[in-house]
Order: C-alpha cells, then structure tokens, then sequence
C-alpha cells in the first residue's frame, strides 16, 4: 500500500474549479474519457474511480458505486489498466483485482486473492500480468507476477521476481518489472512467462519506462521503511543489457510518479515538492522544476498532451484534480474528487 493511505469522506460530490455538472451515469466516450483513482481510507473498502468527459466537462465521483447500486469498490485503489472494453482495477489492501466493462463501469469479475495487487499491465487482448507483494511489512518476501486469462478473468500462473514488485512495463514481448525493496529490474519473457535476466540499479526501482531510442529509465528511491538510504537515481539501461548505461543521481530521497511524453522524448518526475521535466537526452537532472506543486499523481493525456496533477488536501477532506497545458503554467481547471487521488487512466 502506498504511504499516503487516506481517509475517504462519503459525502463531496461538489465540483470546483469551471464546476462541471455532476453526471449520474459514469458512461465517458473513448475519445475524451478520463478515470481519476482515489485510494480511499484504510481498512473502510471506499476507494473509488471517478469518470471525467472533458469535451462535457461531466464528471461521475465514484463510477463503480453509481453503475452498481452503491456498492464499494474496495480498499485502497491502487491502478488500473485498460484492454479493450474492460478495465482492470488493483485494489490493494482488499487483495483482489476488479473488472469492470467499459465505458459503464459495470462489475464484470472479481479476481480475488491476489495478495497486495500494484499494478497492473497487459501483452495483448488476452494476457495480463499484475505484481504482488508478499509478506509482512519489513519482511517482505519475493514478490510475485500474476498471469491473468483475460477472456475468463482467472490466474492462470505466478512469476516469482524481487521483493514488492511495483509499475511494470510490457514492451515488445518482455516485461520489465522494479524491484522496489531490491536494487533491482526482472526481464520476465511473456511467451515463457519466466525471468531471463536482471538488471541491477540502486536501490528501490519503482517504476520502468521507454524512450524514444528504445532505452529504459528506471525510477529509484529507497522505499519506506526500508533500514538503509543509498542515493535516488534516475537509471538508464538499453534493452538486453544487465548493466546500467547513465546514473543520474539525486541530492536526497524523494523522487516519485515517473511518467514519460506521448512522444517518449521528455521524462517527468516529482521531487522536492515540485514536478520535474527531463530531456531523454540529458545528461544532468534539471535545476528548475516545470511545475512549482506537489501532485499526490501525474499524468499526461497521450491524445492531447494535457497535463493532470492530482492533489491530495488532508486526511479527511475531498482531494481535487488540475489540468495544465503541455507546456505548464497556469492550471486550466480544477474538480474535486474523493479523497487521496493517486493516478490517471486515460480510455
């Protein structure tokens, strides 16, 4: 679960910002959709997933509640991925993967015992991989990759990988995988669905993504809880190497939400309460921040290139989310949702 597990006020379907109407159906076209994830409060189940139309400006706080008679999505929303006309969603804490049909957000499967589900990634329309903890915190053991069946909603086999496995990549028939309690990356083949190689970095790998040259970054930054603090880093690695190519390191620990253009040439970060903006070329980390805010989570809209931040405002009041254009400055618009938004899914 992430650090930041908070608390989720039932009531807040007010709107700030342009105020947007409220939509009592949670229906967003492919073309405009946007799904907003809120962790939800601890051991409560009441994380949710909201609906956002920005041609409309409509927004549906808790889709999955207002599609299925009020029912709870479970605790501690932590992903979603989206294949096809369904979405799978990792909730953590409730140890289970839901799978709902898109755009209605009607509950198609529950994949239950999934133990501490993260993330979640896809190799075509039939085949899923999802990392999972394992063990008691601080003696976490190695983590696994679950293999899911998407046509019949089952696992069908598990991929043992480093300790809490977190933001895996699927990219040309390979998963990349951080280990975020190792110093390390597992390359799993998806068509043996065994670990071919590991690529060492520093400690606490939290997310893997690709550049336009075809190269890999991994984010790393000691993971909480953790007993030792070696350096953060930004690594980059070449596809088929074990051995990093460029280490980029921070002054201190912190680095979060890497995320990567559209057009895979401009690497974002959070770090030092500010959002981050690197040149895959770059043999230096920035000085300057690209946005001066501290999102809870970050997204870039690949259609258009729109910048979403999302803002967590306490433990017991609404979260909200913002809108940038893709070059930064002033925020375009603000809406509020659930408490502790964390992540943006882009139908």
């Amino acid at each position: 679960m992430k650090k930041s597990l908070l608390v989720l006020l039932l009531g807040g379907l007010a709107l700030a910002g342009c105020d947007p109407q409220s939509n009592p159906t949670p229906a967003v076209p492919a073309t405009t959709g946007v799904y907003i994830l809120s962790e939800g409060q601890f051991q409560k189940g009441d994380g949710a997933v909201s609906a956002f139309d920005k041609s409309t400006k409509t927004l549906a706080v808790d889709a999955f509640a207002s599609a299925n008679g009020g029912a709870k999505l479970g605790d501690v929303v932590q992903d979603m991925g989206i294949v096809g006309q369904r979405g799978y969603i990792c909730v953590n804490a409730s140890n289970k993967v839901e799978v709902v049909s898109l755009p209605d957000f009607k509950s198609v499967a529950t994949l239950r015992n999934i133990r501490q589900p993260r993330y979640f990634a896809a190799t075509s329309a039939t085949r899923g991989y999802v990392t999972s903890w394992r063990g008691p915190y601080t003696g976490y053991l190695p983590g696994q990759v679950m293999v899911l069946d998407l046509t019949s909603n089952t696992v069908i086999d598990s991929i043992t990988v480093g300790r809490c496995p977190e933001q895996l990549l699927a990219l040309n028939g390979l998963l990349y995988v951080p280990n975020s309690y190792d110093n390390t990356v597992s390359i799993i083949d998806a068509t043996t669905n065994k670990v071919t190689s590991t690529v060492t970095v520093t400690a606490g790998p939290k997310t893997v993504v690709a550049d336009q040259a075809g190269n890999l970054w991994a984010l790393c930054s000691q993971p909480y809880g953790a007993s030792s603090t070696p350096p953060a880093a930004l690594v980059r690695f070449a596809p088929g190497s074990t051995t990093a190519q460029l280490t980029l390191p921070f002054a201190s620990s912190g680095p979060a939400q890497l995320r990567i253009s559209p057009d895979k040439t401009q690497l974002y970060y959070s770090y030092n309460g500010a959002e981050y903006q690197l040149s895959t070329t770059a043999t230096a980390l920035p000085a300057m921040p690209f946005i001066r805010r501290n999102f809870n989570g970050f997204g870039i809209d690949p259609r258009d290139n729109t910048i979403f931040g999302a803002i967590s405002t306490g433990y017991t009041t609404n979260g909200r989310f913002l809108r940038y254009p893709a070059a930064g400055g002033a925020p375009i618009d603000s809406f509020e949702v659930k408490v502790g938004p964390n992540g943006f899914v882009f139908n």
